[in-house]
């Protein structure tokens, strides 16, 4: 065998024998090389005696069979293979790097793109709009007039919505990327470019990424991520039935995700050739860029990734046990409610009009309400036939179901949800039938602004509160709403059984109230 060492190439000659001494030394260089090229394309620094990232198989088959007669030209060679070997080990394992891409998405343009550009009007109108979106769904959950329970929460659920929370909440913690990826950018941090190095930058890949970009994408999106949470936490707690719950939670979810379909709308050309070459370029290998270990937050990376999750599972399923909390305790529900029925066809029931008390004894694990008499009447659940009833007490017991007034059927926590439902109320006969009038109202003057009138204060009365009218301009009633009545009335006088008149004057009573 010849060698033309200029073109390095085999002369059509028989090979002569190679000697027992290269072919230890052949073998030993075998071993060193990978077997599997994807091994070879995935190690982005070889150790000390690999085959360098520059030579590829080809190159390493062409110095293998280019052995010359001799030992010596097969030491010379496996030399100079492993001197170049070493001389790139070294220019790459002085300082560790690793690579990144971009996220695919909208706010990824705003690292790199031009201030006037489309990419970078696309990134800021997708973050306005997201947030627009959360800005009036907490302007529609929240209402400051109601500071017993500005948020709306339900005043209980069941057992399946319970569990679904506990899920959702999970889930919603586990899915949202955009606060991970702003995490991810800042502990990368942002390497610039600096002389002396091979490996390719952020600055080097996106001339246009600057300081305060990079720092613009990583808030914006950590901003959205994060409110968006919020918004799904308080659509979740706020949802009575496990079907509202799923849809809330899924209609959140694609407001969050909307900057990933707008960045996938872009790469499909959808919105036009500009940001189609942007987000098909941004995906490319050749848009990776290296960070180096100089640059990383490597002291505070695990730290953020696990108080991130800490952080966010503590105060969520937090203010879930909170909320769970005073659910259970029906804190959320009315303390006193003012109540009337119709006596049309039970008079008894016209002298239950006045204020009932919420009580701590349940019925079905709902509120009980009372009027402090004795052996007056209840407002409570029957859960066997799962509505709310108008009860008197039987032998010093309570039993819901024995009732004389009941509304329809209802699986409702809170009685006052029954207002708008017909009630039917059982007749002497033991019949039911429809019930003419009825009216409840939550009577908490402390909860609702104006509440007493312009002639009324609300102030603590005990453990419950009321309307202290101002007898100087002579105004009266539970909420103030009556003018000054007259002292004295005067009617015809009324007929006597046996014989007589009443008297014809009547005069007004001191000392009460109402």
């Amino acid at each position: 065998m010849n060698i033309d060492t200029e073109n390095r190439q085999l002369l059509p000659d028989d090979p002569p024998p190679i000697t027992a001494a290269a072919e230890d030394l052949t073998s030993n260089f075998t071993l060193s090389v990978p077997q599997d090229r994807a091994a070879e394309d995935d190690a982005s620094v070889h150790e000390e005696g690999s085959l360098p990232a520059s030579i590829g198989d080809d190159d390493y088959y062409d110095e293998k069979i280019s052995f010359g007669d001799d030992d010596e030209d097969v030491r010379n060679v496996i030399k100079r293979l492993h001197s170049e070997d070493t001389a790139m080990t070294q220019s790459t394992s002085g300082r560790d790097y690793a690579e990144r891409n971009l996220p695919d998405d909208t706010f990824s343009f705003l690292i790199y793109s031009d201030v006037c550009s489309q990419c970078f009007l696309c990134g800021i109108l997708v973050f306005l709009f997201q947030m627009s979106i959360y800005v009036v769904l907490a302007n529609d959950i929240i209402n400051l007039d109601n500071n017993k329970n500005p948020f709306g929460f339900p005043f209980n659920v069941s057992i399946p919505v319970r569990i679904s929370e506990v899920l959702a909440i999970f889930i919603s913690i586990l899915t949202q990327h955009d606060v991970r990826k702003a995490l991810c950018l800042y502990r990368d941090g942002f390497d610039k470019d600096k002389e002396g190095t091979s490996m390719d930058k952020i600055t080097q890949v996106f001339p246009g990424a600057t300081v305060w970009k990079w720092t613009l994408s990583i808030v914006s999106r950590a901003s959205q991520g994060f409110l968006g949470l919020i918004i799904t936490f308080l659509l979740i707690m706020r949802s009575n039935s496990v079907l509202d719950l799923l849809l809330n939670f899924s209609a959140i979810e694609f407001v969050a995700e909307l900057d990933d379909v707008v960045f996938g709308l872009a790469k499909e050309g959808l919105l036009g050739n500009v940001l189609k070459k942007e987000a098909k370029d941004m995906e490319k290998p050749k848009k990776s860029y290296h960070v180096s270990k100089e640059c990383l937050n490597t002291k505070y990376a695990m730290k953020m990734s696990l108080g991130y999750f800490v952080v966010l599972f503590s105060c969520f399923f937090g203010s879930w046990l909170y909320i769970y909390w005073q659910q259970r305790n029906g804190e959320y529900l009315c303390q006193q409610i003012f109540s009337q029925f119709g006596d049309e066809i039970l008079p008894m029931l016209g002298t239950f009009t006045g204020l009932f008390y919420k009580h701590e004894e349940k019925f079905g694990d709902r509120a009980s309400y009372r009027d402090d008499q004795p052996g007056g009447p209840l407002l409570g659940y029957c859960k066997s036939e799962t509505r709310w009833t108008l009860s008197l007490t039987k032998d010093d017991k309570w039993d819901p179901c024995n009732w004389l007034a009941a509304s329809s059927e209802s699986e409702s926590y809170s009685i006052l949800s029954t207002t708008s439902s017909p009630w039917v109320i059982k007749t002497p006969t033991n019949r039911a039938a429809p019930l003419t009038h009825h009216f409840l109202m939550c009577y908490e003057c402390t909860h609702v602004d104006n509440f007493c009138g312009d002639y009324g204060s609300c102030v603590p009365a005990g453990k419950y509160d009321k309307c202290i009218c101002n007898k100087e301009k002579g105004r009266y009633g539970l909420r103030c709403e009556y003018s000054k009545p007259c002292q004295v009335v005067e009617a015809e006088g009324f007929s006597k059984e046996g014989g007589g008149l009443f008297t014809s004057k009547y005069y007004m009573l001191e000392g009460v109230d109402t």
